[in-house]
């Protein structure tokens, strides 16, 4: 047989007899676990959310900043990154100082 009708054949050359996919009726699932990434800058942004009344924090797994955006109440909320929960609080600050000048646009 020639090499092109080979490669021209309608299951590509492998066996007719078709074996249980696993999206068929009565098929059990495997297990998948849950991967959590970043777990102490999770626990860490979570803390200082609670630490700090007057803003909500959390941390962005894909940017791993920790984002801050103020409660105050202001028409145009605050919203800070910082790479360190340090670094975040002293943008925070500035942020609230800020405010209070009436320095935000």
């Amino acid at each position: 047989m020639k090499a092109w009708r080979l490669l021209g054949r309608r299951n590509g050359g492998r066996s007719t007899r078709r074996t249980r996919g696993r999206h068929s009726e009565g098929y059990r699932s495997p297990a998948v676990s849950r991967r959590v990434f970043d777990p102490a800058a999770r626990a860490q942004a979570a803390q200082l959310d609670q630490l700090e009344p007057g803003w909500l924090i959390w941390y962005a797994v894909y940017d791993r900043l920790y984002y801050a955006i103020s409660h105050t109440g202001i028409t145009t909320p605050a919203c800070v990154a910082g790479p360190t929960p340090d670094a975040l609080c002293a943008l925070m600050r500035e942020a609230e100082s800020m405010t209070r000048i009436g320095w935000v646009a």
